[in-house]
């Protein structure tokens, strides 16, 4: 079976909100700030990254649609 972009989409989106979740509990618990800052990049650009991308192949089907 293969998986859908909306899957990828997803999955990529709750992997990097766990990871996300987990430096900022190293954070926490060890008193390293600069974790949350790391992670909330790295958040950051995948969520950006696949935003773009989901954007891109939508725009790009409504194109062909409308031909």
């Amino acid at each position: 079976m293969k998986a859908t972009f909306s899957t990828w989409y997803l999955t990529a989106i709750i992997a990097t909100g766990l990871a996300f979740f987990a430096l900022a509990l190293s954070a926490y618990a060890t008193g390293q700030q600069a974790l949350i800052f790391i992670g909330m990049g790295i958040f950051m650009a995948t969520t950006m990254t696949m935003a773009s991308l989901f954007a891109q192949r939508r725009r790009k089907a409504l194109a062909l649609d409308s031909k």
